[in-house]
């Protein structure tokens, strides 16, 4: 005759059996999800540095005395024509491509090919002159895990981040840009809109609150005439506050 214990047991064997099934569902999903991020990660990676290749003048093909920038637009604007500049920090991941649409939701999770993908592309604010002429241009990109993107603005945080990098480049079709760096600052995204900052109409009050709240030092200030330009990506800690790097844009 079958034991007590020996009954419960052979009663509770199948919910056991669908509890491990569960677990083991769970846990190939996690591992899926995981799986796709790495492949959409490794999917941008390649994309950018294929763009790369295509697009840059080969190492020792570049006078250091050329006048003309080394991203060949001719070429880029024929695979795609909506790159309107080409952002680099020397040292850094930052080197892509900018795109503009007609809107600030289209390339925030496609590729310059339009293809979708979780890292997006950096692109102007539609907003914006192409010629990075206006009052205060706007670029974005993803605080991306893998850091790429804009993932390292974030290290602006640190005074010798700021030190090592304090001052970004940009090329557009007609003219290449100094970008010196003027400050660096958190602000919640629903207070960047709410004091007008995405509009560029008062550069003086945009100045004054990164002034008040930068987390690192300039040397350089500034000259009230420029045109300014704005890095934008999440925060790592918060997904609704903004790292914003604000630039001056100079002519090389």
């Amino acid at each position: 005759m079958m034991s007590k214990n020996k009954r419960n047991k052979a009663k509770g064997s199948p919910l056991l059996l669908v509890l491990e099934l569960a677990l083991a569902g769970v846990m190939l999903f996690c591992l899926g999800k995981i799986g796709y991020t790495l492949l959409q990660y490794r999917k941008g990676a390649d994309t950018y540095e294929s763009i790369r290749t295509v697009v840059t003048a080969p190492a020792g093909e570049k006078s250091e005395a050329a006048e003309e920038p080394d991203i060949d637009f001719a070429a880029l604007q024929n695979l795609y024509p909506d790159a309107v500049a080409w952002l680099r920090c020397e040292g850094t991941v930052i080197d892509y491509p900018v795109m503009q649409a007609a809107d600030n939701d289209y390339y925030l999770r496609r590729l310059p090919d339009g293809t979708w993908n979780m890292s997006g592309s950096l692109f102007l604010d539609y907003r914006c002159p192409a010629d990075f002429s206006g009052t205060l241009s706007m670029i974005y990109g993803h605080n991306m895990n893998d850091e790429s993107m804009f993932a390292c603005l974030e290290n602006y945080t640190d005074q010798s981040w700021y030190n090592d990098h304090p001052a970004l480049e940009l090329s557009t079709p007609d003219a290449d840009f100094s970008l010196p760096v003027l400050y660096g600052f958190e602000i919640p995204a629903v207070e960047w809109l709410d004091r007008g900052f995405d509009t560029g109409t008062d550069p003086a009050a945009l100045i004054d609150y990164a002034a008040a709240h930068t987390t690192f030092v300039s040397s350089t200030g500034w000259d009230g005439s420029s045109p300014l330009l704005a890095l934008l990506t999440c925060t790592s800690h918060d997904d609704q506050v903004r790292y914003v790097v604000l630039c001056q844009v100079q002519a090389s």
